[in-house]
């Protein structure tokens, strides 16, 4: 890229956030990668022994934008603070977070890059407000993290008694679900820990556990149709290995299950859940005096077993829908392969890009008497760029069209939605 195009991309970018950039999910998502295995303070949200340890923060996500007549709304927006200095930091560390849609589990919102493959994601897309509570405190060595949220909403009247996420938004993602279907908008109420400690002095462990109770029930005219199994839990564990200078090695490895079992008055009740797991390393690059290179690799699995067939299925053409169901689905990566860079053009201008590709993607899908297999190997790429004003910085992920076309008073090409997801981070 030539000095003229940097200079006519720092100069849009001032114009389009014109408050300014740095950190939380659009970093991640502009690097194309999971914030398991590099240091962000997003990554809180599964690794709560983090808590004390990110300093004290102020952020906005400031949400993502989805394209409406006669522009683009904003969705998914969050407001939230880390404050280790309450009380002198007597009583520990304290973050509130209020997201605007229930978060992925794990994560700081519900689109964030969460596990490899096309059944990788949180199956629940519960469009209800949540509340985020957390306290961390730090004990020589030893850190530890709690966490406590909630999310619910419920409608009463004459013969109808609803308890779910009622607004729907669609997934439009891989994973396709039957419109509507309130098994797939489940209220929760979730409670999570970390622990990390120092192996040595050059090596940290943390662990994590997180549990959700996730309900949801439609009682009308007699019949009832609720859940038969509320159970959604993920378990953790990675280590930040300091191998050399300016290398840290981070393996990583989860565990995470989803009981979508439900019932209804006087007919069935149906068994189906989706389970998965992911083992990964990655190395972080330091590179001059603070930029970043990520390399790395993991293999990862999904399950899912349903009674209820088409409650979930994979979406072969991205619109949404699912194009295959069946009563087993397993999917493998073999491996997921991912890089990402991420450089400090100046003091207050930062741009990243990354990508990921699995080398083999297989699933398999089978009911009785019939198996269908499918084999791709998708290739995911995102930019992003970043801002700082002062201690304020706005991260955004950068349409795909940006380099080509700029903004429209530089090239008269419109480049729509040019920032897709953008979040502003605030340090004290």
């Amino acid at each position: 890229m030539s000095f003229r195009s940097i200079r006519w991309i720092a100069a849009s970018l001032l114009l389009a956030l014109p408050v300014a950039a740095h950190a939380q999910t659009a970093r991640v998502e502009g690097m194309a990668i999971q914030n398991d295995y590099i240091k962000d303070y997003s990554n809180i949200f599964t690794w709560l022994s983090q808590v004390p340890n990110v300093g004290n923060i102020v952020y906005g996500d400031l949400g993502v934008g989805v394209p409406v007549p006669g522009g683009v709304a904003s969705t998914d927006r969050a407001v939230g603070a880390v404050l280790g200095n309450l009380w002198d930091g007597r009583y520990g560390t304290w973050a509130i977070h209020l997201h605007e849609i229930t978060p992925q589990l794990g994560e700081g919102d519900q689109v964030s890059n969460f596990n490899p493959g096309d059944l990788g994601s949180d199956p629940n897309f519960n469009t209800n407000s949540a509340l985020d509570l957390m306290w961390g405190r730090k004990f020589g060595t030893t850190s530890l993290g709690l966490r406590f949220s909630h999310s619910h909403s419920r409608a009463e009247g004459p013969g109808v008694d609803m308890e779910f996420g009622m607004f729907d938004l669609s997934p439009g993602g891989i994973v396709a679900s039957l419109a509507g279907d309130p098994n797939l908008e489940r209220n929760s109420t979730g409670f999570g820990a970390g622990l990390g400690f120092d192996m040595n002095p050059n090596a940290n462990l943390e662990l994590a556990a997180l549990y959700e109770s996730r309900t949801f029930k439609v009682d009308s005219a007699g019949t009832t149709y609720e859940d038969n199994g509320p159970g959604a839990y993920q378990l953790a564990a990675r280590i930040h290995w300091q191998w050399q200078p300016n290398v840290m090695l981070v393996p990583m490895f989860k565990w995470y299950s989803f009981d979508l079992s439900s019932k209804r008055t006087g007919t069935v009740a149906y068994d189906n859940s989706l389970k998965g797991w992911q083992l990964g390393l990655a190395g972080n690059w330091t590179l001059g005096t603070n930029d970043l290179f990520v390399l790395g690799a993991d293999v990862a699995g999904n399950r899912v077993e349903q009674d209820n067939v088409g409650l979930l299925g994979i979406d072969v053409n991205g619109d949404g829908v699912a194009d295959y169901t069946a009563s087993k689905i397993s999917e493998t990566s073999t491996p997921d392969i991912f890089a990402a860079l991420e450089t400090h053009v100046n003091s207050w201008l930062t741009l990243r890009f990354g990508a990921s590709k699995a080398a083999w993607h297989n699933v398999k899908l089978e009911d009785p008497g019939t198996t269908v297999k499918l084999n791709d190997a998708p290739f995911l790429m995102r930019l992003g760029a970043g801002v700082k004003v002062g201690t304020l910085m706005v991260d955004g992920v950068l349409s795909n069209d940006f380099p080509h076309n700029l903004p429209f008073f530089v090239s008269g090409a419109t480049t729509a939605n040019m920032f897709p997801k953008v979040t502003a981070t605030y340090t004290f």
